[in-house]
């Protein structure tokens, strides 16, 4: 197999792995889809690149599989932590550059990023967090989380801000808040004019504090 950034395994395929799997083959990566279950191999096998039953515990097995020729490695497994702090020691002990994990708590992702994963993830919260932004800010259209604090967020104009200039609303100086984009009938066009009046309901993106951005924008 010719190494490539493209090339990535899945390990695990439950409900989160067999679709990440799946998906990023339909983007045009190469995927080994690896799980435990012969079954559920069968599954996925013409779904992926290469399908495989394998034991990801055992580090000899990890080595037939040319583990370490793949660029970023991914753990949907869902079983115990034992067996995934196992397979993350086995994957940095051999080198891998990215080694991603799916998590079920806070506790395992700190624990598992201790012993080297370079990447913790928690489906379960993020969708939570999709669902709760979804009911609450109605107003948000699209996010896109930047760090632990900041964000850019296109979001709907709210009727208080309707009629008003960025100059009278003067968001960057009380809030932080940079106006960058504004939607118009030939799409989206950098904000630069101070002048530029907005009104209620038209989309425009916004950086700054995902919090404060909520806050503000609210009706």
């Amino acid at each position: 197999m010719k190494n490539t950034n493209k090339d990535i395994a899945v390990i695990g395929l439950g409900t989160f792995g067999f679709e990440v799997a799946t998906k990023l083959n339909e983007a045009g990566h190469y995927v080994m889809a690896v799980d435990k279950n012969m079954e559920i191999v069968n599954q996925i096998k013409d779904k992926v690149t290469l399908a495989v039953q394998a034991d990801v515990t055992d580090e000899e097995v990890l080595k037939k599989l040319d583990i370490e020729k793949f660029k970023t490695v991914i753990l949907g497994m869902s079983s115990s932590l034992e067996t995934l702090i196992l397979a993350v020691t086995h994957l940095k002990k051999m080198h891998l550059k990215h080694v991603i994990v799916k998590a079920k708590t806070y506790i395992q992702k700190e624990i598992l990023l201790k012993v080297g994963a370079d990447e913790v993830i928690q489906p379960e919260v993020s969708m939570a967090k999709m669902l709760v932004r979804k009911i609450a800010y109605p107003q948000v259209i699209e996010s896109l989380t930047i760090d632990a604090k900041n964000a850019l967020i296109e979001i709907a104009v709210p009727q208080k801000f309707s009629g008003k200039t960025l100059r009278e609303l003067d968001l960057r100086k009380k809030y932080g808040i940079l106006v960058i984009l504004k939607s118009d009938k030939t799409g989206y066009n950098i904000v630069s004019n101070p002048e530029l009046k907005l009104f209620k309901g038209e989309a425009i993106y916004v950086a700054g504090d995902e919090k404060m951005i909520l806050k503000v924008f609210s009706e």
